[in-house]
């Protein structure tokens, strides 16, 4: 508490613990106007009775949802009003930190500041977090440390029964050696003096030393040596107080390792008050503790790698969105360029016609004589311009009918989906992915234009979600493409031509209830050994930065998971590759 409120600025401070069923207040703290600390007089210690020394209604709340409650201005802050403590003090600032271990309540730390608003700024939270996590872990050492208090006592009590004859004293030692030989900690006593009187054998198992060995001596520091200076330091503190202590120290066993070992010491006092040696019990805690600690390395590790892996995720996520992007845009801008061009074309020699059209009929308006109209129709050619304007319009007017097409296909192509499965026609959604892609399907200096062959069968609208399919046809379709460019490395263009790049698609009714779409291609074919892992994810034979591994996972699992149906890849390397889908005409939303 003193760590708390010093590191925070806090003026007030409790500390509340579970006793049974019942949480109690069991210390407090205030720092008065001259800035002495001193405790706060509690007439009980229960909450339901210490109204006037901590807000209730902010303690039961940390208590139930496991958050802290932070107040960093009260005058701001009115969800608190009907607390009488804050009524009736009306502290500036204030919280109360749960204080957790594993995820359970072990505690309940409350900090004010009477005077001053937004004491507890974010570096001092975190500071109070380290705090009150450390304080978890002591309190949990606690009851395991009040538990050996508790046995320890009870130990006393029956040595001080034994030591009432020498006859019981004589038969109940060694039915006290035979029940400590087996208790799995270490158990010894010694006089003030540091002379062994007895060992359990765990205790001489772990150290190599017979018990033999030690009562021969006066002080046990001559046969544990280095050992022996952390245990002296602590028989001091024991002997210097009534209550138990508690201490860690490492020694080296027998088996030459150093043990993290937990160490618990009480003085033994005879019927009249007299202290005529000290009981110690020891845990070997080096496991728990190296397990603690490769736990956390552990923890650490997964969370760097964790992290590691959602941002590659994240990245290669981007990169397919990207480059699905990349040919949505680019397929749409080179096919409304043409149809754009050549009506800005006919825009232009529209306008100038029109006006040579105007100034003809200016000339009627004037009362101009027949030979200057004459005249004036022969300069501007009236009779090509009276037959070529309503060309020029039809030609603009097809231009918009193909630009509204691109529009249609675009908007097939894209459509979002519904949490639902609605019906679609499978061959426009084929069609807008052709068309979203004829840019790279375009003749070019390397290649002439790589044919695409339609055979669409009667096939019936099916119950799908049309933007993930429409997904799936877009990157079968630029893979065949990657794969027709790839295989014309190294072939001339004559070669290219004479063995044209071919884009097949086929669909046709099979079985009862279902469709199929074929898409093939004639470029280099696909490898045995890449076949079984051409679904997997992130699995890609294209170089880095080409592929994300994402686009093949992603089209399986639209096709089986998503809609029931089924994808398979057949090829030979030099052949070509053919992908097969089915699908059910009838799907289950």
């Amino acid at each position: 508490m003193q760590l708390a409120m010093k590191n925070t600025g806090a003026d007030k401070g409790a500390l509340i613990l579970p006793n049974g069923n019942q949480w109690e207040i069991v210390a407090t703290s205030t720092i008065d106007n001259s800035g002495v600390e001193c405790a706060i007089d509690l007439s009980s210690a229960t909450l339901d009775e210490n109204s006037d020394i901590l807000p209730l209604r902010i303690v039961d709340c940390v208590k139930n949802l496991l958050k802290p409650v932070i107040v960093r201005d009260l005058t701001q802050q009115r969800d608190w009003d009907s607390d009488s403590y804050l009524l009736k003090y009306e502290p500036q600032s204030l919280l109360c930190w749960p204080i957790l271990d594993r995820g359970n309540l072990v505690g309940i730390l409350y900090l004010e500041n009477r005077l001053t608003a937004k004491v507890f700024t974010r570096d001092r939270l975190q500071l109070l977090n380290l705090l009150c996590s450390q304080a978890a872990i002591c309190l949990q050492n606690a009851l395991l440390y009040k538990k050996y208090q508790d046995y320890n006592q009870q130990l006393e009590r029956s040595l001080v029964k034994i030591s009432r004859t020498e006859a019981q004293l004589a038969d109940q030692k060694k039915m006290l050696q035979a029940i400590l030989d087996v208790a799995p900690i270490w158990i010894w006593m010694m006089n003030p003096s540091g002379k062994v009187q007895f060992l359990n054998k765990t205790f001489s198992q772990d150290v190599g030393v017979p018990l033999s060995d030690f009562l021969a001596v006066d002080h046990y520091k001559d046969i544990l040596g280095e050992n022996a200076a952390g245990c002296l330091v602590s028989d001091a503190a024991c002997l210097a107080q009534d209550l138990p202590h508690y201490s860690s120290e490492i020694l080296r066993l027998v088996d030459g390792q150093l043990h993290y070992l937990e160490i618990t010491k009480v003085q033994l006092k005879n019927s009249q008050g007299e202290t005529i040696g000290i009981i110690g019990l020891g845990v070997d805690a080096t496991e728990r503790k190296q397990a603690a600690e490769l736990l956390q390395e552990q923890n650490q590790q997964l969370e760097r790698t964790l992290k590691n892996l959602q941002q590659a995720q994240l990245q290669i996520v981007q990169n397919e969105k990207m480059s699905a992007l990349g040919n949505l845009v680019a397929g749409v801008a080179h096919e409304i360029n043409n149809p754009i061009g050549f009506i800005s074309g006919n825009l232009s020699e529209g306008k100038r016609s029109l006006e040579d059209v105007i100034e003809h009929l200016e000339l009627y308006r004037s009362a101009a004589s027949q030979s200057e109209i004459a005249d004036h129709a022969e300069e501007i050619d009236l009779d090509y311009l009276l037959e070529d304007l309503p060309k020029m319009i039809d030609s603009m007017q097809l231009g918009c009918e193909r630009i509204c097409s691109i529009s249609n296909s675009l908007r097939t192509f894209s459509r979002g989906d519904k949490d639902y499965k609605v019906p679609f026609n499978i061959h426009e959604g084929i069609d807008s992915a052709i068309l979203i892609l004829k840019h790279r399907l375009k003749a070019n200096e390397h290649r002439p234009q790589i044919e695409v062959i339609t055979k669409y069968g009667n096939l019936p609208k099916i119950e799908c979600f049309p933007g993930q399919l429409n997904q799936v046809f877009m990157n079968l379709l630029a893979n065949a493409i990657d794969a027709l460019e790839e295989s014309n490395i190294g072939r001339s263009f004559s070669e290219i031509t004479a063995n044209p790049n071919r884009i097949t698609i086929c669909t046709d009714i099979v079985g009862e209830g279902y469709i199929k779409i074929n898409i093939g291609d004639n470029g280099i074919g696909i490898k045995e050994e890449v076949k079984q892992q051409i679904f997997d994810h992130l699995f890609t034979t294209k170089g880095v930065g080409k592929g994300t591994g994402l686009g093949l996972a992603i089209a399986h699992q639209i096709a089986v998971e998503k809609h029931g149906g089924s994808i398979e890849v057949n090829g030979e390397p030099g052949i070509g590759t053919e992908f097969a889908i089915v699908l059910p005409v009838k799907g289950e939303n």
